[in-house]
């Protein structure tokens, strides 16, 4: 099979949902295959020059897409053209790409690449910013491209995070021993709690989803021993006993002799006396810095310790709201 060098990009009108997806993949998957592919640039043709072919195009570094009814031109098939590219690549049954390829034929067959009848998602999806990019750089597609991909390639390392790389992480530090699961009821609520040792900020998220954990309270301690507690909003997990022993625990620890009453404890927003834990109740949780601690000194109760108090507060009396 004769190789070519690729330099250009060929799409007959300007960049789509689809299209877009299909040059993702093409850039990150197809470089061995079609070299040149990832730095290739975007032109638009209304029409094959007079004699081309799909083949001589290949030859002088143009790959075709949507266009000259060749290899790769979607109108001539049953498919949209990021499948095309994707079975090209042998790449259409990857797990991680399925939302994305979804998406691409959702946008490209029925033009619902945002489902929702509600103007400002429309407006704020991710189709609806294609369209607009468009409009504001109609001469310019090689700028929509550069300005979408990064936003497709976020999510595929998310997909691939949460399906590779967050169970396999997960599964180690089960293994190490820097896992603690266990259920605590509050009120009529059983709640699954997590504590864990980890720095990645995206396993909190996969500890809730349904394709992890389905967690209601993880608590996380980073390497640089900040920890952080979250919640799973649907549980509607109540943190203000946890916060009060939390706060009182460092006061302790750190020989401070002030004198607070569970009320001012439980408070929350960050307490002067006792900065290191903020209690967040707009997310439902209890940071020690959050995922940029910059400026808040870790915790130094041991992470023992916090599972105590976890324990203790999730299942103490719930606290009565005035008003």
């Amino acid at each position: 099979m004769e190789t070519f060098f690729f330099q250009k990009i060929i799409l007959p009108s300007r960049p789509q949902a689809d299209t877009i997806v299909g040059i993702f993949l093409l850039k990150s998957f197809g470089e061995e295959k079609y070299p040149g592919i990832k730095t290739a640039q975007i032109e638009i043709w209304s029409i094959l020059p007079e004699k081309q072919t799909e083949e001589s195009l290949n030859k002088k570094g143009y790959f075709l897409i949507d266009i000259g009814a060749g290899k790769f031109d979607h109108h001539f098939k049953k498919t949209n053209v990021s499948q095309l590219i994707a079975e090209d690549l042998e790449i259409s049954d990857d797990i991680t790409l399925q939302k994305l390829l979804l998406y691409a034929e959702r946008d490209d067959k029925y033009g619902l690449g945002t489902i929702s009848s509600d103007s400002i998602d429309k407006a704020f999806g991710l189709s609806g910013l294609i369209m607009a990019l468009n409009r504001a750089l109609p001469e310019n597609p090689q700028k929509v491209i550069e300005i979408v991909l990064p936003l497709i390639k976020a999510h595929y390392l998310e997909e691939e995070k949460r399906i590779n790389k967050l169970p396999k992480e997960f599964e180690e530090k089960k293994e190490k021993g820097e896992v603690e699961i266990f259920t605590v009821k509050q009120g009529k609520k059983q709640l699954k709690v997590v504590i864990l040792e980890s720095s990645n900020p995206s396993m909190p998220g996969w500890l809730k989803s349904q394709a992890g954990l389905k967690a209601d309270v993880i608590v996380q301690k980073a390497a640089s021993g900040h920890v952080n507690i979250l919640t799973r909003p649907l549980k509607k997990v109540d943190l203000r006993w946890s916060t009060a022993y939390l706060r009182n625990q460092e006061a302790v620890l750190r020989n401070q002799k002030i004198k607070l009453y569970t009320s001012d404890l439980i408070k929350p927003g960050r307490l002067n006396e006792i900065p290191q834990w903020y209690y967040d109740r707009a997310t439902n949780s209890i940071l020690n810095g959050g995922v940029n601690p910059r400026g808040i000194s870790p915790t130094i109760v041991p992470l023992k310790k916090i599972e105590e108090i976890i324990k203790k507060g999730l299942s103490q009396s719930l606290i009565k709201n005035n008003g």
